[in-house]
């Protein structure tokens, strides 16, 4: 519940993120993107939980499980990277943000 709380609260920061950069035509709903992303998050955990209750069944099992399970790690170690290397533009338009709202105040 924690991790999609964080998940969650890390896609509403990126779509913000995004729509500051205005990269895209239209202006994505954060709280929607933030839910779409805490909903992959979710589903992945149901599947990697019911293919772990599997594992056990057989030795054939077994082996397609820690494949699979090789093939999770890579991809949230991409993911992980991608947020770690991202992490410096939410610093960037936080303090954007800022500097923007303190300069209406001086004009």
């Amino acid at each position: 519940m924690v991790c999609m709380i964080g998940v969650f609260i890390f896609g509403v920061l990126y779509a913000e993120i995004l729509n500051g950069f205005d990269w895209v035509s239209y202006r994505l709903n954060p709280y929607i993107f933030g839910a779409i992303i805490s909903t992959l998050f979710l589903v992945s955990e149901i599947l990697w939980k019911r293919f772990g209750g599997r594992a056990g069944l057989s030795n054939q099992d077994r082996m397609r499980f820690d494949k699979m399970q090789q093939v999770y790690y890579i991809c949230v170690s991409i993911i992980g990277f991608i947020l770690l290397v991202m992490l410096p533009l939410i610093w960037w338009g936080a303090i954007k943000k800022l500097a923007e709202s303190a300069n209406k105040g001086i004009y």
